[in-house]
């Protein structure tokens, strides 16, 4: 058991003692405290599952237990010492287009583009569906049936990318319109940008990927949490009841989505159909950790030094233009045991060796760690920047959509988890970009205040 190695106590108090300095950051306004999301993240994927699941880790040898856990503190070190610089580095770059676009777009008129988009994307979707309005935004069937975006594992016409793109940009404007539910001046555009967020959210539910699920909702719920018109304490409790819901929500999805919802949905009371002693699932990066330090000792590969981090970051070239692109994580899938002749990937399923694993992968057993947390300290130094940015409404959203993101970053650091930021980022752009050369004069400004946190400056309609 984990709680036997002394690298398990070690790793566990450098978290908590990080996290207290994060949180006390937080409390002092200081917005490097954004750091917490990474130990937030690393808690949850590294600490918990041993503890759920105590028996997938009986038959681990101790040694490879108290390795991995060495390998979390030396990320967590890694981090820490790369944060300040990286910091600095990103808040140095120069801030194109925010001041102007602060000043001269309302939130109706963002919301506007925002939904243009979701109304062009969500009739596509529909048509791709054979005009099924239903099915196309409750896919009850899961993976088993059809779904707006799907497509096959290993597209190689240019129509794949395309699709692909498309649902990840119908991801980030969902989470998009979920932060500017708040935002609106008026009850009418509150209901419109409600409106659309919640006929999208069953899509993302039902599709059977809790971490695209997470991706669309937890800006709505962090923005909730911040600038919610309710009391604190009301706003707290709103919260611990949605952590409950989601957390019996996904047990439902983990059980159905291979053969859908039907069944559960007909049923009079859908518990008698799950376990009760079923744990969640999917957080067992540090089993996987384990496992990824057994694949570089058997010798059946050694580390890949940035190449794999090399595939990822091409990964957006389309299979039509680049006809041998590597296939993602299917050689360590394949050494796991799932390969099968059935399908593109050759394997029954990919396996997540999560963000240390894939350091580990990349540059080492020592190394490994150290480089996973540079790249989670670059990622969290954008995130600051955005959040320094946040009287503009469009960089607030951009932070929003990003800060969700961090929790999936600790199953794999990967472009397939971050692509809905980068496209909210092009259409942040795409939107400063505008707003700068239409306006030739600066407008009258005013204010939305989003509860008692703080405003957000927006033009005056005129």
């Amino acid at each position: 058991m984990v709680t036997n190695e002394l690298t398990f106590y070690l790793a566990a108090a450098v978290l908590l003692i990080l996290t207290v300095e994060s949180c006390v950051k937080l409390l002092k306004r200081d917005s490097v405290g954004i750091a917490v999301a990474v130990y937030v993240t690393v808690f949850a994927w590294y600490f918990v599952d041993p503890f759920l699941n105590p028996e997938e880790y009986g038959c681990l040898p101790p040694f490879l237990l108290g390795q991995s856990y060495g390998q979390v503190l030396l990320f967590l070190v890694g981090f820490r010492v790369a944060l300040p610089a990286a910091t600095r580095w990103i808040l140095s770059r120069r801030n194109t287009g925010v001041l102007a676009a602060m000043q001269r777009l309302t939130p109706e008129q963002i919301l506007l583009a925002a939904g243009t988009i979701w109304i062009l994307l969500f009739a596509i979707g529909i048509a791709r569906m054979g005009g099924d309005v239903i099915g196309a935004v409750f896919p009850v069937d899961g993976r088993a049936g059809v779904t707006m975006w799907g497509r096959g594992a290993v597209e190689s016409s240019a129509t794949g990318f395309l699709i692909a793109s498309a649902a990840y940009v119908f991801s980030a404007v969902t989470a998009f319109l979920g932060v500017l539910v708040f935002f609106q001046r008026t009850r009418f555009w509150r209901r419109v940008a409600g409106a659309m967020f919640a006929i999208t959210l069953p899509y993302f539910f039902f599709q059977g990927a809790r971490s695209a699920f997470l991706a669309a909702i937890l800006p709505f719920i962090i923005t909730y949490l911040l600038y919610g018109r309710h009391r604190l304490v009301i706003r707290f409790v709103i919260l611990a009841v949605a952590f409950i819901c989601l957390d019996q929500g996904f047990r439902f999805v983990t059980a159905f989505r291979n053969t859908g919802f039907r069944e559960l949905l007909a049923a009079k009371n859908p518990y008698e159909l799950v376990d009760e002693g079923l744990p969640q699932l999917g957080l067992n990066m540090i089993e996987e950790l384990c496992f990824v330090n057994a694949y570089l000792d058997s010798g059946d590969t050694s580390p890949a030094y940035g190449a794999r981090y090399l595939n990822e970051l091409l990964n957006f070239v389309p299979r039509a233009i680049w006809p041998s692109k590597p296939l993602l994580g299917v050689d360590y899938a394949m050494w796991r045991g799932f390969e099968s002749d059935e399908g593109d990937l050759g394997v029954t399923t990919t396996v997540a060796s999560g963000m240390i694993g894939g350091g580990v992968l990349n540059f080492g057993q020592i190394l490994g760690p150290v480089a996973a947390g540079i790249l989670m300290a670059i990622w969290i130094g954008l995130l600051i920047r955005w959040w320094e940015q946040r009287k503009s409404l469009l960089r607030f959203g951009l932070f929003m959509v990003g800060a969700s993101l961090t929790f999936n970053l600790g199953r794999d650091i990967t472009l397939l988890v971050l692509w809905p930021v980068i496209f909210a980022y092009f259409f942040v752009r795409l939107a400063e970009i505008w707003a700068t050369r239409r306006f030739d004069s600066r407008p009258q400004l005013g204010a939305v205040t989003a509860a008692n946190t703080g405003s957000v400056q927006v033009v005056r309609a005129g």
